[in-house]
């Protein structure tokens, strides 16, 4: 079984306010190249995003807990130069982020609700 590109042992919960729900398609469907299972993008209560057998929620409510600190996720990426692109194109913000070696490079950014997520550089099994 192919490993999932969300790095987590679990399913993945984050809030997120109302109106923004096109926004998070967007950039968990494009940028982070997840799976979109469903929402509907105008009005949802709840967005699904996945990779494998790992899924992102984003529970849409009117007062949501938001950490803009802690990473709430690290997602992997195919090529983070074409995710680093998609980002300037929609003119969101991020942060370059590297490790101890050289195959740990990511990309720190808040997610339109404002949640920190890490974009990280997928890697072929064996290039470490």
């Amino acid at each position: 079984m192919k490993p999932s590109r969300i790095q987590a042992i679990d399913h993945v919960h984050l809030e997120a306010p109302p109106g923004i729900s096109q926004a998070l398609t967007w950039f968990y469907a494009e940028v982070a190249e997840l799976d979109f299972l469903g929402g509907d993008a105008a009005g949802a209560t709840r967005l699904c995003f996945r990779s494998e057998r790992i899924e992102l929620r984003i529970r849409i409510t009117a007062d949501p807990w938001i950490d803009s600190i802690g990473c709430r996720a690290v997602i992997q990426v195919p090529s983070l130069e074409a995710t680093v692109k998609r980002l300037e194109e929609g003119k969101v913000s991020y942060e370059r982020l590297t490790g101890i070696a050289w195959t740990d490079r990511r990309v720190g950014v808040l997610d339109p609700a404002g949640n920190r997520i890490e974009l990280k550089q997928e890697w072929p099994q064996g290039t470490f």
